[in-house]
């Protein structure tokens, strides 16, 4: 380049101190420098790689399975509890929504408690519960969470729970530094994906198949 090419591409260039200064300007507008990977999409990519490439990179229209329905109802039942009950020493946040830029990561957090000691977030599942001795899409969606939790309220967060409403039953996960490692890894291969635009090796559970809501583009070729 020339002197007055480079000069137009300083000048084109967006600097960090320049995107900090638009972001508190407009906290409206979302300025980051790499893509926020949802802590859903995280569950979404242990399960099928697939669904995330059908969605951010083909942008492909999503039809609402019956799971989906009835899991979307399921969370609008469940999340009516009250803050607090007078029997309870834990406080209970509900429908926290978290990011992180640095590390990429957004998520919805079904709820939150807080015993004074420590906090761990929960998420509440309507669906069947995850086979033992598998990779568990569950664990590594509520450790994303778990990993927001730490970054925005300086906590060091070592449990995370699921309530499977469908089973009247509560499992508790106790992470550790591998687990939080993992699901940061997680996301740059996500990110990675993205990137590339190429499209990932389908599941090996062909049973995943039957309900997905990216059955129509996928056809496992």
């Amino acid at each position: 380049m020339n002197e007055q090419e480079i000069e137009n591409f300083v000048d084109y260039k967006i600097n960090k101190y320049k995107l900090s200064e638009i972001r508190e300007s407009n906290p409206m507008i979302h300025l980051y420098e790499r893509p926020l990977i949802g802590t859903e999409e995280i569950r979404q990519f242990a399960y099928c790689k697939r669904i995330i490439f059908f969605r951010h990179v083909i942008h492909a229209p999503m039809k609402t399975t019956y799971k989906m329905e009835y899991g979307m109802k399921k969370h609008e039942q469940l999340q009516r509890y009250s803050n607090k009950s007078e029997e309870e020493y834990s406080q209970k946040y509900y429908n926290v929504y978290l990011t992180d830029p640095s590390i990429g990561i957004v998520g919805l957090i079904d709820y939150f408690e807080y015993d004074g000691n420590e906090a761990y977030p929960v998420e509440i599942k309507s669906g069947n519960i995850p086979p033992e001795g598998l990779d568990n899409p569950h664990k590594y969606q509520v450790s994303a969470q778990a990993i927001l939790i730490e970054k925005n309220f300086d906590f060091l967060v070592k449990k995370v729970r699921i309530v499977y409403s469908k089973h009247n039953k509560i499992v508790d996960h106790f992470i550790s530094l591998e687990d939080k490692l993992t699901v940061l890894k997680m996301v740059e291969d996500i990110r990675k994906m993205i990137y590339s635009e190429k499209i990932p090796l389908p599941t090996k559970d062909i049973g995943k198949c039957i309900d997905c809501e990216c059955k129509n583009y996928c056809l496992r070729v």
